[in-house]
């Protein structure tokens, strides 16, 4: 097609970079809505309005491209969640006001959650690798909570690790049923084995 007068075309890794981004903003639609099981690449394609072709020379498959699209999502809640949290404020209130950032993506952008928190679990081992990864990084800033505990001794090894996994199992099947979550319960799964059922109660309270 001919380049209209007076404008310059765009150079070719401009706009291999918004064909990406259209296929990985339709990606995240479609895993969401049909599965990852259920997604083909014929499926990407046709939502990306791309040929197979353009497809194939930004990923080597659907993995590939689910992968990506998991790393944009988690990329951006990363981002939203951080810029949520008050830095001079302590641990228990940054904690709240991280969770409500978690809640308040999950709301608003119910494709991109399922197919972080839900979708996730069924798009094979490099998926689940990275899913555990960002898991771990979670459970390892939770353990700054050990410090506001009345009985740091008491709180067993595990703590962390199990606290983070009953998270996410507690998120997806709210997802899943299609359930809103409020911050209340998230705090009493998170943050009562650290400050205790009253200030847990309280610190809901103070939102």
């Amino acid at each position: 097609m001919p380049t209209a007068v007076g404008r310059e075309p765009l150079p070719r890794e401009v706009l291999a970079e918004h064909q990406r981004e259209r296929i990985l903003e339709a990606a995240v639609e479609v895993f969401a809505a049909r599965g990852y099981q259920g997604t083909t690449v014929d499926h990407l394609v046709a939502a990306g309005h791309i040929g197979v072709g353009s497809f194939y020379d930004q990923f080597a498959n659907k993995e590939e491209c689910f992968l990506a699209a998991y790393e944009r999502v988690e990329s951006s809640w990363r981002g939203r969640i951080a810029s949520a949290i008050p830095a001079d404020e302590t641990w228990p209130r940054r904690l709240a006001a991280a969770l409500a950032a978690l809640l308040e993506a999950i709301e608003e952008e119910p494709p991109a959650a399922r197919l972080a928190l839900v979708e996730v679990q069924a798009a094979g081992a490099r998926a689940l690798a990275e899913h555990d990864r960002t898991l771990d990084e979670v459970a390892e800033l939770l353990r700054q909570g050990r410090e506001h505990s009345a009985v740091p001794e008491q709180l067993p090894a595990t703590l962390e690790v199990a606290t983070v996994g009953g998270l996410a199992w507690f998120l997806q099947q709210r997802i899943v049923g299609d359930e809103a979550t409020e911050l209340p319960e998230v705090l009493e799964v998170v943050a009562a084995p650290y400050l205790g059922e009253k200030a847990t109660a309280e610190l809901a309270t103070r939102g």
